[in-house]
């Protein structure tokens, strides 16, 4: 048995219990060479023929709440079979917005050089974008507020390209109001940017790294995989 069909039959066997879903539908049927020239932060997970969609995950922790409930999302995205690029912010330098006005004089072409630059064309090219996140001090992370400030060097005269958008998030707290914030910001966000909104999925009661296991619950994981199967 060679060294790919043993650790196809491994991973199948064991039912995933170190990679996710996505994860391992990528491996098991990855036809890419190794020579990617994309950044390890940029994650090109499946290409279908449906819509192209761009995952932003925000957290810092691979692996963790987020990142489990956004690649359960992915593994019904891939069923449906949409192309998925995920971007995992966390791995990268990305600063805010500085208020500069460069983009808007020159090209749309924005002053700050970090990885930004690299996420802009497969923004450009994608049809759908999912921004998930874990709740830091009751709203989204920084990183993803940095990565949404930073789309205002592609717009002109504060027009945006049309996209459909979904949020993804995750919690300790599991009360009415926990995700009021965010979700209220979000709704702000996709009318201000013209953007078609598709969904709200927000996990709360997930343990986070007070504790020494991050857990989320299986329920929350079904159901983000049902909510990707249906865009």
């Amino acid at each position: 048995m060679d060294r790919k069909h043993f650790l196809k039959s491994a991973l199948l066997t064991t039912g995933g219990l170190l990679m996710g879903g996505a994860a391992i539908y990528r491996y098991l049927n990855s036809k890419e060479t190794t020579d990617d020239p994309l950044p390890l932060a940029i994650d090109k997970i499946h290409h279908g023929n449906m819509k192209k969609v761009l995952v932003i995950m925000s957290a810092g922790t691979k692996l963790g709440n987020t990142d489990r409930l956004t690649d359960a999302y992915i593994k019904g995205l891939v069923e449906r079979g949409h192309s998925v690029t995920k971007v995992y912010l966390g791995s990268m330098r990305i600063e805010g917005c500085r208020g500069c006005g460069v983009c808007q004089r020159f090209a749309h072409q924005c002053a700050i050089k970090d990885g930004m630059q690299d996420i802009y064309p497969l923004f450009a090219e994608c049809d759908t974008v999912v921004m998930a996140s874990p709740l830091y001090f009751w709203t989204i992370t920084s990183r993803l507020k940095a990565f949404i400030e930073r789309l205002y060097a592609i717009s002109t005269d504060d027009k945006y390209p049309p996209k459909d958008s979904v949020l993804l998030m995750t919690a300790g707290d599991d009360n009415e109001v926990t995700f009021e914030q965010p979700k209220r910001y979000f709704r702000l966000l996709n009318q201000a940017l013209g953007w078609n909104e598709m969904g709200v999925y927000c996990a709360g009661g997930c343990t986070g790294c007070e504790k020494l296991a991050r857990q989320i619950n299986r329920e929350h994981l079904e159901n983000a995989y049902k909510m990707g199967l249906e865009l």
